[in-house]
């Protein structure tokens, strides 16, 4: 997931997802579910990437995307002692599940979107456990363009102790 250059009409930051920077992309149910890493180069967290596969039926403006990082994933579906998930979605998945119908620009009223939603999370849960860390090309793009080249020197010797770009 990446941070676009480019701002909505009412001024907030775009993100862009998917593409060549998932580890997985699927499409189930009406959803696009990839797995990724989000944040710095330094705290890519692995996470789980949803949003709807099309825009026909989006009630209000626009569609987002919901993220659910590997941190979280045990909050929202059972696992057990060997770390085998148990396919059963918990409470707190089915409140999360309806708040983020409307992030995803789906009515909250609609159980078809809901239940494909919870399906999509307990399905890909173990995915998301399983994913590798972040890749140095990936960190390398999450890191962007340089801001300044540090350069410490002796004063003395007028030697060149380390270099370092930030």
């Amino acid at each position: 997931m990446q941070l676009s250059p480019v701002l909505s009409p009412d001024g907030r930051p775009l993100f862009s997802a998917g593409g060549e920077q998932a580890w997985k992309t699927f499409e189930h149910r009406g959803f696009v579910v990839s797995l990724e890493w989000v944040g710095d180069h330094r705290r890519a967290l692995p996470c789980l990437c949803i949003w709807p596969a099309s825009n026909i039926f989006v009630a209000g403006e626009g569609c987002g995307i919901w993220v659910i990082s590997r941190r979280a994933i045990g909050e929202f579906v059972g696992f057990d002692g060997n770390g085998k998930c148990t396919g059963s979605a918990s409470e707190h998945c089915y409140r999360e599940c309806l708040e983020a119908l409307t992030i995803l620009g789906k009515d909250r009223n609609d159980k078809q979107s809901f239940l494909a939603l919870v399906d999509c999370v307990v399905r890909f849960a173990p995915e998301l456990i399983h994913m590798p860390p972040a890749p140095k090309r990936i960190k390398r793009d999450l890191s962007g363009e340089a801001m300044f080249e540090v350069t410490a020197t002796n004063k003395n010797t007028g030697k060149v102790i380390s270099e370092a770009v930030v």
